[in-house]
């Protein structure tokens, strides 16, 4: 393996439960009340346009779905900004650890659903945005997770080849496009990411110190 690379909301930062708290205030600001949080949960790892494009057909909502896009934005960057980047625990010293390996040539990567001023922002907060020799937002990609476009875009940032490239990822959406690349998936069960199914994945963890980096590098 060449280089390891991180999903940021749910990985990195523990965000995704202000994602679905922000999407179901918008909901009920339009008169949709009985959204459940595994209906929103479903779309964690996956692009705010997917996510909307499909509530907007579902419950009929009558603005375009790019509105609600920018809504979720303002609402979900103030949020952040008010409370502050929160990283999951153990992730700084498995980023550490990451990079300590660019001694021995491999590279690592943030690839994230985010907008790419969300990801800067959590990486700046964190002190970590230095420590990646890549980071690429599927926003700005005509396809958001599942499908695996950020994956190989961010190996050809890289220029690494896909099936040597190890992902951590805390969403179904975000182990597909991994696995759909080729890529080597641990999943890691994030206390706040709902009930993923993470079973397409090579391997499992619930903790970031049970990530076992000599077993790649």
């Amino acid at each position: 393996m060449k280089a390891f690379i991180y999903d940021m909301d749910g990985v990195i930062v523990d965000s995704e439960p202000v994602h679905l708290r922000v999407e179901k205030h918008i909901l009920e600001t339009q008169g949709i009340h009985d959204v459940t949080w595994e209906e929103l949960e479903a779309y964690q790892g996956s692009s705010d346009l997917n996510m909307w494009q499909d509530m907007a057909k579902k419950y009929q909502l009558k603005e375009a779905p790019e509105k609600f896009v920018k809504a979720k934005k303002y609402l979900f960057d103030r949020t952040m900004h008010e409370k502050g980047a929160k990283a999951i625990p153990g992730v700084l010293d498995l980023i550490e650890r990451t990079h300590a390996l660019r001694t021995q040539g491999i590279k690592t990567a943030v690839a994230s659903s985010s907008d790419p001023e969300f990801i800067r922002f959590v990486l700046t907060s964190l002190g970590v945005f230095e420590k990646f020799d890549a980071v690429q937002s599927g926003a700005v990609l005509p396809q958001s997770k599942p499908d695996p476009a950020v994956y190989l875009k961010t190996a050809a940032d890289l220029v690494v080849n896909p099936k040597d490239c190890v992902v951590i990822e805390d969403t179904e959406n975000g182990a597909r496009a991994a696995k759909a690349a080729g890529m080597y998936c641990i999943g890691f069960r994030s206390p706040h990411s709902g009930l993923q199914d993470l079973s397409m994945c090579d391997e499992i963890v619930d903790n970031m110190a049970d990530v076992n980096l000599e077993k790649f590098f």
